[in-house]
């Protein structure tokens, strides 16, 4: 009995060992799961966070280079566009100094013998520099001319003495940035035409010699005359019957024919001239009815004088 009550003994202290042993092996393998996932997380962690750290640094490194390319492209575009209104406001300044320029002048050519001898051209070039300076005072623009405002050259500028027309021009050299004397410089050229206010004949007096003679001419002539008492001018109208002419000639030995202008049939008294060649149903013909105008000869078209004053 005490074998058998020595025996359970031992075999009980063995199932608690037993028990105590696998409880211990459980509590072992939960703490080295735990110890496996610290050190998957503490391994797994830094490298997680550097990746993304290196994905980070690599998206602004490509916004900065993309930022570097495109920021000066931007801003010469936009520096070429002001320039390029600056050039516009430059030549609408000279446009507007060379038009005052040739009014002021043109004004005064009727009176370029009393300017002390000089001539409109000489005349233009100094006014017009001193306007376009004016103009350009403290002006944005005038920065871009290459020379600044000295460097406005006025050649061409001319007078033409047959026509009485001024031709001013400006011309300069326009440099795009300005100070940066590695670009092109452009040349840009301003031109005004300007008729002088000289009359209708212009400054010489185009016609005045020869061509200023005043004739005479009527309203379906086709030569003009010297003297307003020629013959041809002042008609003798004569009333005959239409049975005798016939036998009816005028000064120049020629026959009378009826007048295409009022000749009816039906009618026995006509109207004649020593001169004509037609007689005449009425006094009111235009043809009979001389409306006389008096014209310069250079304004009779190449008419050619008449046989008995025009000579």
């Amino acid at each position: 009995m005490r074998k058998r009550k020595g025996r359970t003994v031992m075999f009980f202290r063995t199932g608690v060992c037993l028990i105590n042993f696998k409880a211990l092996q459980a509590a072992a393998g939960r703490r080295a799961s735990i110890l496996k996932q610290k050190s998957d997380n503490s391994l797994s962690g830094p490298c997680v966070e550097k990746t993304s750290r290196c994905a980070s640094f690599e998206k602004e490194g490509s916004l900065t280079v993309e930022a570097a390319l495109v920021f000066p492209l931007f801003l010469f575009t936009l520096t070429a566009f002001l320039y390029l209104f600056l050039l516009i406001q430059l030549r609408a300044e000279i446009g507007r100094a060379l038009t005052d320029t040739g009014r002021e002048v043109s004004q005064a050519a009727y009176f370029s013998e009393n300017v002390g001898g000089l001539a409109p051209s000489a005349l233009a070039g100094l006014y017009g520099r001193s306007q376009v300076k004016e103009y350009l005072d403290g002006r944005l623009s005038a920065q871009i001319i290459r020379g600044g405002e000295d460097g406005i050259s006025f050649l061409g500028t001319a007078w033409n003495e047959e026509t009485s027309v001024l031709t001013l021009r400006a011309s300069f050299q326009v440099v795009l940035p300005p100070g940066l004397s590695w670009f092109h410089p452009i040349l840009v050229s301003e031109q005004r035409t300007i008729r002088g206010f000289t009359g209708f004949s212009g400054r010489n007096g185009t016609q005045e010699t020869e061509n200023s003679e005043i004739v005479y001419m009527t309203d379906y002539g086709t030569v003009y005359h010297r003297d307003l008492g020629c013959r041809y001018l002042k008609l003798s109208v004569q009333q005959t019957g239409l049975n005798q002419v016939g036998g009816l000639r005028n000064s120049g030995g020629a026959k009378y024919y009826p007048c295409e202008r009022c000749w009816k049939e039906g009618t026995q008294t006509v109207f004649l001239t020593e001169d004509g060649n037609r007689y005449h149903q009425s006094l009111n013909c235009p043809s009979l009815i001389r409306g006389i105008r008096a014209v310069r000869i250079w304004e009779t078209g190449g008419c050619p004088p008449c046989s008995v004053c025009g000579g």
